[in-house]
């Protein structure tokens, strides 16, 4: 057996032991976990985006509630100030005026501070009835959540089995293959899942693309290693030679 037929046989165990792997990570109960993962995430970035809005929007109506406070203070002032002017006759009639609409003034600025604490209240309300039915969803996300871990972990350990076999069956193979020809291997399977390719037709058998004559007949010919041109996959004769 040549050093490429060896390494050949380790990709087969290789690709072997990957699907190995992904069939253990992509069982049905697995991939409803990672989607439960991914609603959980969302509904807790939506608590905690709620949380802090509610927090702002009640330091806001805190705010607005001091200011109708000091609104309502300086309308009565306003007012008592009116009222003993009526009863002074030195008091001008511009005085008055301006005295009777700085009462206006300010009482449509308290009802401008009261309109929005109205629609802060309304806000705070549905935004409280949110968290409380957002919190709810992630509860129940979470106890299924739970219940699909313990299941999965299971599923993870029954494959232990066939995990270790395939793993060990690499290794083993391994041994048949030179080292440095392995690390050149996974060097090339930075970029492609799968680093060999025959050599068929006279194409590469990875990208299709023709190669020229000399290296179709490198690859034929000898037991050294040559990259495809266009793709740097490891080409192979297989039964070709």
């Amino acid at each position: 057996m040549g050093k490429l037929d060896a390494l050949w046989e380790y990709q087969a165990l290789d690709l072997k032991k990957e699907a190995v792997e992904r069939e253990t990570l992509n069982t049905p109960a697995r991939a409803k976990l990672n989607k439960l993962h991914g609603f959980l995430t969302e509904q807790q970035n939506t608590i905690s985006r709620i949380q802090k809005e509610i927090l702002l929007r009640q330091n806001a109506l805190e705010k607005l509630q001091e200011q109708v406070d000091k609104l309502m203070n300086r309308v009565e002032l306003e007012r008592s100030e009116f009222d003993e002017m009526q009863l002074d006759d030195e008091v001008t009639a511009e005085e008055m005026t301006e005295c009777r609409e700085n009462h206006e003034r300010l009482l449509e600025e308290l009802v401008s501070a009261r309109r929005e604490i109205g629609d802060l209240v309304k806000w705070l309300e549905n935004a409280q009835r949110e968290y409380r039915e957002t919190r709810n969803k992630a509860g129940k996300a979470k106890k299924e959540y739970d219940a699909l871990f313990t299941v999965t972990e299971q599923e993870f350990k029954d494959s232990e089995g066939v995990r270790a076999a395939a793993l060990a069956a690499l290794n083993e193979q391994a041994a048949k293959v030179e080292p440095a020809l392995i690390e050149r291997y996974r060097r090339v399977k930075q970029h492609h899942t799968v680093p060999m390719a025959k050599v068929e037709n006279n194409q590469c058998g990875g990208c299709n693309m023709s190669l020229p004559m000399v290296v179709v007949k490198r690859v034929l010919n000898s037991d050294s290693v040559v990259e495809c041109e266009n793709c740097g996959r490891i080409l192979y004769a297989g039964e070709n030679s």
